[in-house]
């Protein structure tokens, strides 16, 4: 593990956050890509940015703290950075709702953009978790096993590399999504497939944790349920609507 990128003096930057802000303004940067591809509505998200941004991380930080109720009384201590990245998503997509449904924006058309970005900003950060020795994978007798030193894993002989697992899938389903994207028209849609890919294998590694979470099986299969009714949802929805134009 390397939890320490680069230290001088009294500053300090942590391995994980140097990849979590990678992360993010790799997103963004792939989030203004897609919009001004597409002709979105770009002061949409300017406006709202805050709103996304605030609402994403008081939920992430509440569900985590459901989540570890020992954590209860540093609920406010965000900086340590402990947030639920189920409960970000929760808030982040409950904020577009009503926001797009308040001003009159497609919410699937943005609910693919946000996915697609998100998806490549994850990417950087089971990266950055790889480092700090975090979401650490169980032993394993394969040729690509790792050893880490570090008190917080329990393990001395080989692990899974988890965390490389995982940044390798949501490169993939990156990829893949977007290569749709391209494709189709159908809003919705590609987020959709973005959670469906990500979650079934996310539920597959899962089984390869040190640490395996009943909660994380749970949560990725009821993603996975809710994106293949949505993905039906938008693909009845469009050809219903085109059936009721060619009348």
């Amino acid at each position: 593990a390397l939890p320490i990128f680069f230290q001088y003096g009294p500053f300090t930057l942590r391995t994980f956050n140097f990849f979590l802000a990678i992360g993010f303004l790799f997103g963004m940067y792939i989030l203004v890509r897609i919009i001004a591809r597409k002709k979105m509505h770009l002061p949409f998200l300017v406006h709202h940015f805050i709103h996304f941004l605030i609402f994403s991380l008081i939920a992430g930080r509440l569900v985590y703290v459901m989540e570890h109720p020992a954590s209860l009384k540093q609920i406010l201590f965000i900086w340590d950075m402990k947030f639920s990245a189920f409960g970000m998503l929760y808030g982040l997509l409950i904020t577009l709702y009503f926001l797009a449904k308040r001003e009159g924006e497609d919410f699937w058309e943005w609910f693919d953009v946000f996915s697609l970005s998100g998806v490549a900003g994850l990417i950087f950060i089971h990266i950055g978790h790889f480092f700090r020795g975090t979401h650490y994978g169980s032993p394993t007798e394969l040729p690509w096993g790792i050893k880490f030193d570090t008190v917080t894993i329990p393990f001395t002989n080989p692990i899974h590399p988890t965390q490389l697992y995982s940044a390798l899938l949501a490169f993939l389903v990156y990829g893949f999504a977007m290569r749709y994207n391209r494709k189709t028209n159908l809003s919705g849609m590609v987020g959709a497939l973005v959670f469906m890919l990500y979650g079934i294998a996310a539920f597959g590694i899962d089984f390869l944790h040190g640490n395996p979470s009943s909660y994380n099986k749970a949560t990725f299969l009821s993603l996975v349920a809710l994106a293949f009714i949505a993905y039906i949802h938008n693909s009845y929805k469009t050809h219903f609507s085109r059936e009721k134009k060619a009348k």
